[in-house]
């Protein structure tokens, strides 16, 4: 079992692990292009274990006094064992001693084990946002693969 230690800042030499692990997690990735802008545009950061393991990471866009998590993602080996839940303890600890008094998110309506995490942190619903998501999906019905369209929960935390 591989324990969230600590978290440094997302370097350039992080995004092949980074898009590796991207790409195998989502069926719409992000683009590398994506975590560079992140990087000139807000914090990412990469969570490791004590032995220096990369274990996941997230990625924040920072407008004033408010953080949006843009992107959080756990190594397939590594979920369930708690390891988001400590690193964005770390996340929001960070921010709540910046200049941040607001922390927003989107999570997929289907994502129900993040919506509990996040729950869990003090994130409160705030509404739903129509249509966000694509998504791929198997229908068993026409026993074809479609396309469609998935809502987004919209959540926040406030900063003390």
């Amino acid at each position: 079992m591989d324990e969230f230690s600590y978290l440094e800042p997302m370097q350039e030499a992080d995004l092949p692990w980074v898009l590796a692990l991207e790409s195998r997690s989502y069926d719409f990735p992000w683009s590398k292009k994506g975590f560079e802008n992140c990087f000139e545009q807000g914090l990412s950061y990469v969570f490791y274990s004590a032995e220096g393991k990369k274990l996941g990471y997230c990625c924040i866009l920072t407008v004033l006094d408010e953080a949006h998590i843009l992107n959080v993602c756990v190594a397939t080996e590594c979920r369930g064992q708690g390891v988001a839940k400590a690193a964005l303890i770390k996340v929001l600890s960070k921010l709540e001693s910046g200049l941040y008094r607001l922390v927003l998110l989107e999570v997929r309506h289907s994502n129900q084990p993040a919506i509990k995490l996040y729950q869990s942190l003090n994130f409160h619903q705030d509404g739903v946002r129509k249509n966000y998501y694509r998504v791929n999906g198997w229908d068993e019905g026409r026993q074809e693969l479609v396309e469609g369209r998935e809502d987004a929960i919209l959540m926040s935390f406030a900063c003390s």
